[in-house]
């Protein structure tokens, strides 16, 4: 079932503690990952378990809604609309794949029903194989969010973390995600988040009306901002939320690490993200839906993502290789060639 979310009248209920509510947001460019993030998620459900979600449409398109339809029917899962204005975004910054879609989750305490207190919010690009109820019975208490440390830059400034983990900066995607955390006033050692699964508390967004500050972030320090929204939450929420198990975000990133003795984690939680990971997340702008002959996707998650597409309206699809070109080639070589310096570079330096 697909219904249009109005705030002022409305079916979306917390009234079953048990009823995980989801937030996701994406366009016509996300569709199909949409599709296998909600396929996986209700399928994944224990039984008698029942999902309501809210997708923040960027731009989908009819024919992509009715596909969205044909796959979720059945299920046990209910998806309302909302149509956020892309307008009061349209001066935040935004690159690679990222488009103003990525920052209506920063509009989340505003537009969803003042009777919701929280949220599981999902990236449309993850493959979810736990049951959401579990992460749904996670209370964010008093603080701003739950989430997991990104597995590709897990500290604010990795110079200062544990000196136990210090051994994984040669590989680590950022060394400090957040640029000016000194002029911002804040601490080096502490641990930075990834926002594309959080159990966002609403009730104290709203109460503190922290959108405004959200926004306000990005617009005064536009040119530090790394990662788009999840600069600001980082920012806003300096040690204000709270980590969640690492299994619940397995960031693609995972996998760059050589052996467990590189990993910014201890081997326990290292183990369970990569062998029994409860979501898969297919970060970094390498997707294994993309084509790109030059910089193939090698996830160990890619076949079982494309298996969950066959079980939507999109089976079969396949993307199509791209054709030869000198500048893809060209990138190609020029990316790997940064990441091999960047590499060797700080094992020397660090």
């Amino acid at each position: 079932m697909i219904e249009q979310l109005q705030r002022s009248q409305h079916k979306l209920s917390s009234q079953r503690l048990d009823e995980p509510i989801v937030l996701c947001a994406a366009d016509d460019h996300y569709v199909r990952p949409l599709a296998v993030t909600l396929y996986s998620a209700a399928r994944s459900l224990r039984n008698g378990s029942r999902l309501q979600v809210v997708v923040m449409d960027g731009g989908i398109s009819a024919a992509n809604w009715q596909g969205l339809r044909e796959t979720l029917l059945d299920l046990p899962i209910t998806v309302y609309r909302l149509q956020p204005d892309h307008q009061e975004l349209s001066d935040l910054v935004t690159s690679h794949h990222i488009t103003h879609t990525a920052y209506f989750r920063l509009l989340a305490a505003r537009l969803i029903p003042d009777s919701i207190e929280r949220v599981i919010y999902l990236d449309s690009d993850v493959l979810v194989r736990g049951d959401l109820t579990e992460l749904w019975s996670c209370s964010p208490g008093d603080n701003y969010c739950l989430a997991v440390p990104d597995i590709a830059c897990p500290f604010v400034d990795a110079r200062r973390c544990d000196p136990q983990f210090r051994k994984s900066i040669p590989w680590l995607a950022a060394l400090n995600p957040i640029p000016n955390w000194r002029q911002l006033g804040l601490d080096g050692q502490s641990a930075y988040f990834n926002s594309g699964v959080m159990v966002i508390n609403l009730k104290r967004w709203r109460e503190e009306k922290i959108e405004q500050r959200l926004l306000n972030c990005l617009r005064e320090n536009a040119k530090f901002v790394w990662c788009w929204d999840q600069y600001a939450l980082n920012v806003v929420f300096h040690q204000q939320w709270q980590p969640l198990p690492m299994h619940w975000n397995q960031g693609a990133h995972l996998f760059e690490y050589p052996d467990e003795n590189s990993i910014p984690i201890n081997t326990q939680e290292f183990r369970r993200m990569q062998d029994r990971p409860s979501l898969i997340h297919f970060t970094t702008e390498f997707k294994p839906w993309h084509a790109n002959r030059f910089m193939p996707s090698n996830h160990p998650w890619r076949q079982a993502w494309f298996e969950t597409l066959d079980q939507t309206a999109w089976r079969g699809w396949r993307p199509t290789p791209s054709p030869f070109s000198i500048q893809q080639w060209w990138t190609a070589q020029a990316i790997r060639g940064v990441r091999w310096g960047t590499v060797q570079s700080r094992r020397w330096f660090g």
